[in-house]
């Protein structure tokens, strides 16, 4: 399912500030503080938001060196060779590119380091070779792009019966500060035929609030 110009004002606001409360949000986004409560446990439930945390200065973190270093790699080791590139503590980020290749940002102490980061094990499988390794001498801009809604996608699975959910605004029933999403009526009623005494007991079942989905049928 594709988020809405709602969902994206909640992640522009977020990406401004992600400390700001659902308050605060609401606010700068002219919704309803449930509004973005519901829209945000969404998000997070169909993996577009992943998780927050704090973004660091470079420069207020101990000093290091960063460098981009392009791996050509065959493909039969390729997924294997990417994944013990990213379990390294100084591997910052990984990228599988066209061509077989590998290109990783690395964190370093010193420019030093970089020798003997190419000199690792995993670098030295068969149909693994360095192509080139860089040091960065400047971060001009490093931050996520503005995104735009054709661009996004939500894998949200209902709460039910496990099929992806394809509505743009899916069946829904909210329970204090949960939210269970479903792809039909059909799955909705079940759920609540099979849990409905127990969500009872957390607090009285809503079901499509329009106030929280701005209109879910």
């Amino acid at each position: 399912m594709k988020p809405d110009t709602i969902d994206v004002k909640i992640i522009e606001a977020l990406m401004e500030d992600g400390r700001a409360s659902f308050r605060q949000i609401a606010r700068r986004t002219s919704l309803t503080t449930p509004t973005v409560s519901a829209r945000i446990a969404r998000m997070t439930k169909a993996g577009l938001i992943m998780k927050f945390v704090p973004v660091l200065s470079v420069d207020s973190v101990n000093p290091h060196v960063l460098a981009l270093v392009t791996l050509k790699v065959s493909s039969m080791v390729a997924e294997e060779v990417a994944s013990d590139l990213a379990r390294l503590r100084e591997v910052e980020d990984v990228y599988m590119t066209t061509g077989q290749s590998i290109t990783l940002k690395v964190a370093l102490n010193s420019p030093q380091g970089l020798q003997s980061f190419l000199n690792l094990g995993v670098l030295a499988k068969p149909g693994v070779d360095v192509t080139s390794s860089q040091i960065i001498t400047a971060v001009v801009k490093e931050e996520s792009a503005a995104l735009l809604p054709s661009t996004m996608t939500m894998n949200l699975r209902c709460d039910y019966c496990s099929e992806k959910v394809t509505r743009s605004r899916p069946y829904t029933v909210s329970v204090a500060s949960s939210h269970y999403y479903f792809c039909c009526k059909t799955c909705r009623k079940a759920y609540l035929d099979k849990y409905g005494s127990r969500l009872a007991k957390l607090g009285a079942p809503k079901t499509d609030q329009p106030d929280i989905l701005k209109g879910a049928v």
